[in-house]
């Protein structure tokens, strides 16, 4: 009997065996207790720790054969690497690879505005504002590019506004040294019809952006 009692007092005392006794394992002389045994919030994380599958403090898990600075970088699986690019970076600008360059090589109807630009043909821009159509460039093309950013010479220009009707200032007519440099080109009022008028002006040259642009026209 007293071998028996043994036995099974071992089995009640043995943390693997199915008749383990945490209670009688508290209090038993048998028992081996170190202070500085970790302490687990439940049964499972103890489980996972005994399995291994606990996850340990990131400084412990680097392997030493990782060098300073790499330990922050997030580990990858072969089929997860990132995929080498094809694209050959800021190489294409050592190349001559601009925008003079891709007029050259425009399709459609950026090709047929390279034309336009190579044969010297005078050609008429719609300009749009938020509203509607605002009015018109009839000038020489000398560059663009894929956003119908238009870069003209020569350039006519005839657009409508709202007609000011603001008193003019008092005072002193300014000196012709203070006045507006007149190389811009100056707007003149060629008609008014009710609450709108017409101007026109002449610029040497213009940059047009690609949102303002409505059609382009050719002038035969």
């Amino acid at each position: 009997m007293a071998e028996e009692d043994s036995s099974t007092s071992d089995e009640s005392l043995d943390v693997t065996s199915e008749k383990f006794d945490p209670l009688k394992a508290l209090y038993s002389a048998k028992s081996i207790s170190n202070k500085k045994a970790p302490v687990y919030d439940n049964v499972s994380k103890f489980e996972a720790v005994l399995s291994g599958l606990s996850g340990r403090s990131k400084k412990k898990n680097v392997p030493s054969d990782v060098g300073q600075g790499e330990s922050s970088r997030r580990r990858f699986l072969p089929h997860q690497e990132p995929v080498a690019g094809t694209r050959p970076g800021r190489t294409w600008i050592l190349e001559g690879r601009n925008v003079l360059s891709k007029m050259q090589n425009a399709l459609g109807p950026l090709g047929l505005l390279y034309e336009y630009m190579e044969s010297r043909t005078r050609v008429k821009v719609y300009t749009r504002n938020a509203r509607g159509i605002r009015g018109h460039v009839e000038a020489y093309v000398a560059a663009f590019d894929k956003h119908w950013n238009l870069a003209l010479e020569d350039c006519f220009e005839v657009w409508t506004r709202p007609v000011k009707r603001k008193a003019p200032a008092l005072g002193v007519p300014a000196s012709p040294a203070t006045a507006k440099d007149e190389s811009a080109g100056r707007a003149v009022v060629t008609k008014i019809e009710g609450k709108r008028e017409t101007l026109e002006r002449h610029v040497p040259q213009m940059l047009l952006r690609g949102e303002h642009v409505a059609v382009i026209v050719k002038i035969n």
